[in-house]
């Protein structure tokens, strides 16, 4: 383990066998949402799920400094939305309530409601949103973190424990990882890790103070509670488990090499899947700007370099595509979005789009009636990128 201060690019030799795809498909997937009429930069900080059959989105309005979501309508010409304000927009008294909607996550339960965590910037806390119906939003703190001064909600992510909503977020003002879970009627928030400070050692890495629960990113499995995040003291990438008898903390990667004994820093932009029986984690290594996926439970991990391109892996959306994972994430030296498919033996990189305008921000993606969707904020055009996979 080493400090997060550790800022020059290191070479990692990678195991993986790769397989470099052309630069486009022969399929090209073009942008099919109209790009609505200025000013309206909607799409940032995007989370997607499916409610009665219909992707839905959950966005930060820029325009409007607030919290949107939208429900969308595939057709044969493409997707259209018919959005709805939640939070952060001026009433009917004009006043501006303040900056809302970043850092957003979405998750629908079974009867159809729809949950949304997200950040106030205003009030530095986390928010959530409860939708009953069309239009129908309840709007409230989730949590504020520790202390008295709020400094919390950067991060968030929601997950579905039964029909209870959970997030997990980051306390900046504390830099701790916290959790805030459903208590029937509000939520009840309570500290994971609070870290450990980095003491500098004969390396001549300078010390670093506790700092964990940046990217963090909570998934629910069979009862067992799963969060990955970034420990910015140590620049590695830990899990916290609980299975019902408290919190376990594991260092999954801790950015050194077993060959070479460089370090790295990693766990920026983590995503999740249960794969039988082993947890499957996706992850940027910072240091070298490449995509690392991790496998494994308990203290038994092993992880592997996915996309050793320039400037890759960041935003990435794990799924399950057949048999094996898929990986859905961002070229920062093209602003493409890219796929990674694997076929047991060996991992294809492909990239989907990003030749008329810079994609691969906020990745997500769904499947609907058997068919995968993958979304993201398109940079150039400021709105919703939404296609078939």
């Amino acid at each position: 383990m080493r400090s997060s201060r550790l800022f020059p690019l290191l070479t990692i030799v990678g195991s993986s066998l790769f397989i470099e795809a052309c630069s486009c498909r022969e399929d090209p997937i073009h942008l099919i949402e109209e790009t609505p009429e200025d000013p309206h930069d909607i799409g940032q900080y995007l989370s997607m799920g499916v409610l009665d059959g219909a992707p839905v989105v959950s966005y930060y309005d820029r325009t409007k400094g607030a919290l949107a979501f939208s429900v969308g309508t595939i057709g044969d010409d493409g997707v259209s939305w018919e959005e709805e304000r939640v939070a952060g927009y001026a009433g009917d008294d004009g006043l501006d309530p303040g900056d809302v909607g970043k850092y957003t996550s979405l998750e629908v339960a079974d009867d159809g409601t729809v949950w949304v965590s997200f950040f106030d910037a205003t009030n530095n806390t986390l928010q959530y949103a409860q939708r009953n119906d069309v239009d129908d939003w309840e709007v409230a703190l989730a949590d504020k973190g520790s202390g008295p001064t709020p400094a919390a909600g950067k991060f968030s992510s929601l997950q579905l424990d039964g029909s209870d909503p959970v997030v997990a977020h980051y306390d900046e003002g504390y830099g701790q990882l916290r959790l805030a879970t459903w208590n029937g009627s509000g939520f009840t928030g309570e500290v994971i890790d609070e870290g450990e400070d980095f003491v500098s050692d004969d390396t001549g890495i300078e010390s670093a103070d506790a700092n964990v629960g940046q990217y963090s990113k909570l998934l629910i499995d069979g009862g067992t509670q799963y969060i990955a995040y970034f420990d910015a003291a140590y620049g590695d990438l830990k899990l916290a488990t609980n299975t019902g008898g408290g919190w376990t903390i594991t260092v999954i990667d801790d950015g050194i090499d077993e060959v070479t004994g460089e370090e790295a820093i990693v766990g920026h932009w983590p995503s999740m899947l249960v794969d039988g029986g082993e947890l499957v984690i996706t992850y940027q290594d910072f240091t070298n700007q490449d995509l690392r996926i991790a496998r494994g439970s308990g203290e038994n991990w092993s992880t592997e370099l996915v996309d050793a391109g320039e400037w890759r892996g960041a935003d990435s959306e794990l799924f399950m595509n057949g048999s094996y994972p898929a990986i859905v994430y961002f070229d920062g030296n093209n602003n493409d979005v890219r796929l990674a498919t694997n076929d047991g033996s060996a991992w294809s990189l492909d990239t989907l789009a990003g030749d008329e305008a810079g994609l691969g921000f906020h990745n997500e993606t769904v499947e609907i009636g058997g068919q995968r969707y993958v979304a993201c904020y398109d940079y150039t055009n400021r709105t919703i990128w939404f296609a078939k996979l």
